[in-house]
């Protein structure tokens, strides 16, 4: 019996030893997270037996895609050295190697990505080890900083870096992370949407080198100027949405690209959403062509899909199981659920993000999904490469995934794909 065989036949065993009540928890729970219902649970066959065929779409001689590697997982409780040379060894390969970007995030006060406190900090390290790829946060927590910070932190990165910063705004979204907000957290943290992209703003005006006017300690305004200058005329600047379309068209009205993530979301609706953001940037004036929308991507590419999939199995599985937890206090319900019941669960979600949503498996299997995310209307794969596995693991797997990035880079014209 193959592995995947086992595997379906594993998954079919838990599910069909649920009573009919925790069936139906389980059920509800996976239809609020974005999880696709498995056969199981609505009387269908065992796996086991009827295999389901996997959809394979090569690349059509006209998709690009753009792609660049993304950094989110890290564990800030391991100890010892070398915390971040797997971050500095993949910023110089894929500077090497022609990728559009590296993304750095913004994490506080847990263990999931708590290396990651501070993307300007890495930002910085990354600029003087690199020649070419622009260096993104991903994301900058905007309510949790004052707007002035931001702009010179970044300003620095670009001095270092030739001309390479760019940011992605997010407004934040556990409360926790609100002890650091200057001021009234708990206000901040209700308005944070606004927050952000009110902080955009200034942070532009800034790097302009225009004047704003600021609040000193006794009230009174004081107009002030950053330094030092930036080399990039404008900053780039993505913002970071997910589950509200609101996000995504008010994107599109300041004139913003778009960081997503297919974690938690169907295809359906991010397409939607991405094209309510096109027609947002239309009706304010903006080219809708020209904003470019980033998608994560869990990634982990080899030479055999089989072998992929067991090597990703337990620390994706990990991952999920991270990112659900981290949900309850939007409605998943997760920690709520039986142990079996989270067990079916994620054996579920990991079957289907396997299959139909990660980068995960040989080049060839992996074209399927790059070719939906053109449909979508994808400009960008931000490939999440730091999800739990060996860091000799993710360096091994780089090699097939520029395999797959260079079948999807833009030919200059004249020359022959």
């Amino acid at each position: 019996m193959s592995d995947t065989t086992g595997a379906r036949r594993g998954l079919h065993e838990r599910l069909t030893s649920l009573t009919p009540s925790q069936r139906a928890v389980l059920e509800a729970s996976m239809r609020r997270t974005n999880v696709q219902v498995p056969t199981e649970l609505e009387g269908g066959q065992e796996p086991g037996r009827t295999p389901a065929v996997v959809r394979r779409r090569g690349r059509r001689a006209d998709s690009t895609m753009e792609f660049s590697l993304f950094f989110f997982s890290g564990d800030g409780t391991v100890d010892g050295p070398g915390k971040y040379q797997l971050l500095l060894d993949c910023a110089k390969y894929a500077d090497q190697a022609g990728y559009t970007g590296i993304w750095v995030p913004e994490r506080h006060f847990v263990d999931f990505g708590g290396l990651y406190p501070n993307p300007s900090v890495l930002a910085a390290a990354i600029a003087v080890l690199t020649e070419r790829i622009e260096i993104r946060a991903g994301s900058v927590v905007l309510p949790l900083h004052h707007p002035v910070r931001v702009a010179e932190e970044w300003a620095v990165v670009d001095n270092l870096s030739g001309g390479r910063a760019a940011i992605s705004a997010a407004s934040g979204w556990h409360p926790d992370d609100f002890l650091l907000a200057p001021g009234d957290g708990g206000r901040r943290y209700k308005r944070r949407r606004d927050e952000m992209f009110e902080s955009m703003a200034t942070i532009q005006q800034l790097w302009a080198g225009e004047t704003v006017d600021l609040a000193r300690a006794d009230g009174s305004p004081q107009q002030v100027r950053t330094l030092p200058r930036p080399l990039r005329p404008r900053l780039p600047t993505w913002v970071s949405a997910q589950g509200s379309i609101d996000t995504f068209e008010r994107a599109g009205a300041v004139g913003a690209n778009i960081l997503t993530g297919l974690v938690g979301q169907r295809t359906a609706d991010l397409k939607d959403k991405i094209a309510a953001y096109r027609d947002a940037r239309h009706e304010a004036g903006h080219d809708p062509d020209d904003g470019r929308v980033t998608t994560m991507v869990h990634t982990f590419l080899g030479a055999d899909d089989e072998t992929v999939k067991e090597t990703v199995r337990t620390p994706l599985t990990g991952y999920l199981k991270t990112f659900l937890a981290q949900q309850d206090s939007f409605g998943s319900a997760f920690s709520t659920l039986s142990a079996a019941e989270r067990e079916a669960m994620l054996a579920v979600t990991f079957e289907r993000y396997f299959a139909t949503t990660t980068l995960l498996g040989t080049p060839d299997k992996c074209e399927s999904l790059i070719e939906d995310l053109v449909d979508l209307g994808v400009d960008e794969v931000a490939c999440l490469i730091d999800f739990g596995l060996a860091p000799e693991q993710v360096r091994e797997g780089l090699g097939h995934l520029t395999d797959l990035a260079n079948r999807y880079r833009r030919t200059p014209e004249g020359e022959e794909s």
